[in-house]
């Protein structure tokens, strides 16, 4: 099963910047969004942030942008720290999917508001609310069953659950407009 969830986040990394639907409007919460993943909050730090918290990373992939020549468009990259993968992906500096995975807990990989690998549904549901969409909103499943957090700033938490409702990935995505 541990190789599975590492291989499904994988896959969600490399899938890039694909915005499959919009959030439906009666999910969409107010209020403070969860924006905090392994120490890292997407809205204040960058790639190179976690590039010196994290070394370099040992898989790295960038999409050139042919229309602008300054230099790559969309970069990713993956450490293992562990067992625990650990992926960013963004525009340039700038990052958009920050996300964890594991079938075993880790403190230090955890949520903002606590919520970490190996933690329960029912723990996901204590911590952020019953409003959520089930499945993925942006970009592509990262557990057997996956439920999204959607918030009025256009930030998303996806917690991805493998078949007995454990946690094992974490991801929190900002919206593609944003910039620093």
């Amino acid at each position: 099963m541990r190789r599975a969830s590492l291989i499904l986040a994988a896959l969600a990394l490399l899938a890039g910047p694909v915005r499959a639907d919009e959030c439906p409007a009666d999910k969409i919460l107010t209020g403070p969004s969860e924006r905090t993943l392994a120490g890292f909050d997407i809205r204040k730090e960058t790639i190179p942030d976690l590039i010196a918290r994290l070394g370099k990373p040992p898989k790295s992939k960038m999409v050139i942008d042919l229309s602008d020549f300054d230099g790559p468009g969309w970069v990713k990259h993956k450490w293992t720290r562990g067992e625990t993968g650990i992926g960013v992906s963004g525009h340039r500096e700038t990052i958009q999917i920050l996300q964890v995975s594991n079938d075993h807990g880790d403190p230090g990989y955890a949520t903002g508001r606590g919520l970490r690998l190996g933690d329960d549904r029912e723990r996901v549901v204590d911590l952020y609310g019953t409003t959520f969409v089930e499945g993925r909103v942006t970009g592509p499943e990262i557990g057997l069953k996956t439920v999204t957090y959607c918030y009025d700033d256009g930030i998303e938490l996806s917690v991805g659950l493998d078949d007995a409702d454990y946690v094992t990935a974490i991801r929190v995505t900002a919206p593609p407009a944003r910039r620093l």
